[in-house]
């Protein structure tokens, strides 16, 4: 991948995950901090290079602060107390003073001067003989190392760019994700992670360009370099050339057209051709998507999920997480909102919530059962959700459930919080519906238990898959592993949507393969008739809906019953649908 020539084109070749071109500067995030460069800086701007410390040593402060609460509370006073040490190091004046006695003698910028001068104190600490002191070494480390990142905007409540970016990374988990100014990113480019990765989906819900798998690109590209990603065909592009540049406006020109037609009828009616309706719903995450949302033609959110914003705001209270939700609520009305309580746990790590490292995170404390473990955060949000409620209709579902005894436990916290909010003078509407999502097999096993129990069933079939399978979604090792139409997964569908049928309740899916436009006559041969898809994936499905007969689709179902190969059964699938409508595959 070297070149000579600074400007001479260069192409990575990934997995494209959400469609779309983006044309940008590059923002690198990286997971470890580089030795900064021994900038100049102009004269009389120094006062400025220390206003960047201050800003990064005070958020820094209340990053240690917020963990050492949370340590003390869990754990006791005497295991907090190694957070004092850190910030003692942040508010040592001697460090403070020579950082800027640097700065304004040697004309350098703050960055390379207080990271060499932290480098020299980890220096004499590891050499010490004193175990205690040389274990300082690592409290050193660990504030230096949130300092630089800070310093560089990487950890930042809302990090600003000054212009629009593509943001490069090797993996961007939703806590990197909500801490990013999402208005000015244009993509995303990642060296790990699949179609279903959170990264994936939160780029398909921007209606962002994303590729993953671009192996290398965070050694080779730096912050500031120019890029095109292809969001469609899985590329990028380093120094695009005029004649890259001229090939790729001809094609979104061309896209654009062919887009035209699907959107046109995005805001009717969702029917089969033969009348049956297909709720095609949104899935979303961020209060800015509303607007998008709206505009999509979908009919109702299927999904909201609600941990990002609490991953953007930890600290938030009842109030202003019942005026975030009601901003949801209200943007949609009449149609329904169907928030899923919190899902933290996995890859969504809220770090004051789990300060020991879990040996295997996707099946240790999350979803549901850190909800029931933190009765204060569960009863917050109930309350604030109840609250919300009165301005629209809305749906409440718990994820990760893993059988009926969790959603009763769940159902029980819920009532409790509405018995105290009409003590306390405060109206719950009686229409909210209760739902659990399906994503365990476990869950699908019992599915007529928890029928019995619940309003709604809702299919999350990224996570479904992976624990059916025993495969990691996000590990390139495996994921040729990760089918969705694996006949294991089909039955666990089948088995959820008839306990649903039977208990007489309403059952859909808003995981990633209710998107999946091949796999869309299959999903409704198998009974659903509710999908909650991506943003820019409503008109399409809409469309697909319309050209279908649910006899040929429910024959198709029928048909895969005897299939054994994933691969197979897909393609039987993408048949029905290249009969139907090839259009959507040119």
């Amino acid at each position: 991948m070297s070149s000579s020539h600074p400007l001479q084109e260069k192409t990575w070749i990934g997995t494209a995950v959400s469609q779309g071109v983006a044309h940008a500067v590059v923002h690198v995030l990286k997971d470890h901090f580089d030795e900064p460069d021994e900038d100049t800086i102009e004269p009389g701007t120094e006062a400025h290079q220390m206003e960047r410390l201050h800003a990064a040593l005070a958020v820094t402060a209340r990053e240690i602060e917020a963990l050492q609460r949370v340590m003390a509370g869990e754990h006791g006073s005497s295991e907090s107390e190694i957070f004092e040490t850190h910030l003692l190091i942040l508010q040592d004046s001697t460090i403070l003073k020579q950082t800027e006695k640097t700065v304004r003698e040697q004309q350098v910028c703050v960055d390379w001067a207080y990271y060499k001068l932290m480098c020299k104190h980890m220096d004499a600490l590891r050499g010490l003989s004193d175990t205690y002191l040389r274990e300082r070494f690592l409290d050193v480390k660990d504030v230096t190392h949130r300092v630089m990142r800070h310093l560089r905007g990487e950890l930042l409540d809302h990090p600003m760019f000054d212009e629009p970016v593509i943001v490069v990374a090797h993996d961007l988990t939703p806590s990197d994700t909500v801490q990013l100014d999402r208005s000015k990113v244009l993509g995303f480019a990642l060296e790990t992670g699949s179609a279903v990765s959170h990264a994936a989906i939160i780029a398909r819900s921007l209606a962002l360009p994303a590729v993953v798998r671009l192996h290398g690109i965070c050694e080779d590209l730096h912050s500031g370099d120019t890029v095109l990603l292809d969001g469609e065909g899985g590329l990028l592009i380093q120094n695009p050339s005029a004649e890259t540049l001229a090939r790729y406006r001809l094609r979104e020109e061309q896209a654009e057209r062919r887009e035209d037609v699907f959107q046109m009828e995005r805001h009717q009616p969702s029917l089969t051709r033969c009348g049956t309706a297909i709720c095609v719903g949104a899935n979303a995450e961020f209060i800015e998507e509303m607007k998008i949302v709206a505009d999509s033609g979908a009919e109702e959110v299927g999904l909201f999920r609600t941990e990002f914003l609490h991953l953007e705001n930890p600290d938030a209270t009842e109030d202003q997480l019942a005026t975030a939700y009601g901003k949801v609520i209200k943007s949609q009305a009449p149609k329904r909102v169907v928030f899923r309580t919190l899902d933290l746990g996995g890859d969504k790590v809220d770090e004051r919530l789990s300060v020991d490292p879990e040996p295997n995170p996707f099946l240790g404390w999350r979803g549901i059962r850190l909800s029931l473990g933190r009765l204060d955060l569960f009863k917050r949000q109930l309350r604030a959700l109840l609250r919300a409620a009165v301005h629209g209709r809305v749906g409440i579902m718990f994820p990760m459930v893993s059988g009926v005894q969790e959603v009763l436990e769940a159902k029980a916290v819920l009532n409790d919080c509405a018995d105290e909010l009409t003590a306390e003078g405060i109206d719950v509407p009686d229409e909210i519906e209760i739902g659990a999502m399906i994503e365990i097999p476990s869950a699908a096993l019992t599915a007529d238990l928890i029928a019995a129990e619940v309003d709604f069933l809702s299919l999350g079939t990224n996570d479904l898959t992976q624990y059916t399978i025993a495969v990691d979604r996000l590990n390139d090792r495996v994921a040729k592993l990760y089918q969705t139409t694996h006949p294991a997964v089909l039955r666990l569908i089948s088995m959820s949507v008839k306990a649903a049928r039977t208990a007489g309740i309403r059952v859909g899916m808003c995981g990633e393969m209710a998107s999946d436009l091949a796999l869309t006559p299959l999903m409704i041969g198998l009974g659903l008739n509710e999908l909650s898809v991506a943003t820019t994936q409503i008109a399409r499905v809409k469309y697909a809906v319309r050209r279908l007969e649910v006899q040929e689709c429910e024959a198709l179902a029928q048909a895969v019953q005897a299939c054994s190969c994933p691969t197979e059964i897909r393609a039987l699938s993408r048949a029905v649908a290249d009969r139907n409508y090839p259009e959507l595959f040119e």
